[in-house]
């Protein structure tokens, strides 16, 4: 069986005079000589059996909307450059004007704007459709200047009740990032690690945007002296917020210091309380600051968490 893409014009008009029938067909037709109807009639009955039922309809379907349009479409302008509207459409509305398109529709458009707003296109349709309007590509110059006409006032014409573009966010890695900054340090673990093991591509999405105190922890040496040593990070706050590791793991820490930071800094021991709301406030101070450095370029997060697995 054919399919709409496989037909030819004349197998078209075949299709449409068989199904109108001869009495209504020969008035529809009226500019044809009444020899070329019955050459059309007898390739209407030898294609019969390759065409299908829904082609037909589609065929039919095609047809009457072409009819009714010729009038709305007097109304709708054309530059010399036809489809210059679609460079006034954003991504959004390039793929809400031609995403229910058919193929060929879809291919003549895309060559029409930027490369480089194709592939992002492209990328949001199903394979089997992306396949077809790559395909039909290949295949744009046989499409005649009166149809190519006819595809451009309908696009513009259906582009101009797109909605106006707005802005709003759409989630993704760095809006998470923000919800998990306003968490406590061990619920926002908790759901990197499910993140982590759920959706990898949006764990490393979030990443870029979002760190652990125990990234902080974990920094390269070369980062780490330049960050503890850094003057305004208080004693007290850092004592704080490396309450609950281990000895050797503060020690590391504390040898990032200078010198006399270094005799200044006494850890807070195991035998000392301190309520886990005030270590984890401190933590926060901290990856606050850090945060500031990485806000202004001082530092880089991808550098932070260069070889941390």
């Amino acid at each position: 069986m054919k399919t709409v893409e496989e037909l030819s014009g004349y197998d078209k008009a075949a299709i449409i005079y068989e199904i109108l029938g001869d009495s209504v067909a020969v008035n529809m037709f009226n500019d044809i000589p009444e020899s070329e109807l019955y050459k059309l009639r007898k390739h209407a009955r030898r294609i019969r059996g390759d065409i299908s039922i829904h082609v037909k309809k589609e065929v039919l379907g095609d047809y009457y909307f072409k009819m009714l349009s010729v009038e709305k479409y007097q109304q709708v302008s054309l530059n010399r450059n036809m489809f210059d509207f679609l460079n006034e459409l954003d991504d959004e509305q390039l793929y809400a004007l031609l995403s229910n398109e058919k193929p060929r529709v879809i291919a003549l458009a895309l060559d029409q704007v930027e490369n480089k707003r194709r592939a992002p296109f492209l990328s949001k349709l199903n394979q089997e459709l992306k396949t077809q309007t790559v395909l039909q590509t290949g295949s744009l110059n046989d499409i005649p200047l009166d149809t190519v006409i006819h595809m451009a006032k309908d696009l513009k014409n259906k582009a101009s009740f797109l909605p106006a573009p707005v802005e709003f966010s759409r989630g993704g890695g760095k809006s998470v990032a923000e919800m998990l900054s306003s968490m406590s340090e061990d619920d926002a673990e908790q759901y990197l690690n499910k993140m982590k093991l759920d959706n990898p591509d949006l764990f490393a999405d979030v990443k870029k945007y979002f760190l652990l105190f125990e990234d902080i922890i974990k920094m390269p040496e070369k980062l780490a002296l330049e960050f503890w040593g850094d003057p305004d990070i208080s004693l007290e706050i850092m004592a704080k917020a490396l309450k609950e590791y281990d000895d050797e793991t503060v020690q590391r820490i504390k040898e990032y210091l200078p010198g006399k930071k270094q005799a200044m800094f006494t850890p807070i021991g195991e035998e000392e309380s301190l309520p886990k709301r005030e270590i984890d406030e401190a933590k926060g101070i901290i990856k606050d600051y850090l945060q500031s450095k990485i806000d202004v370029g001082d530092m880089n997060i991808e550098d932070i968490l260069t070889l941390q697995s």
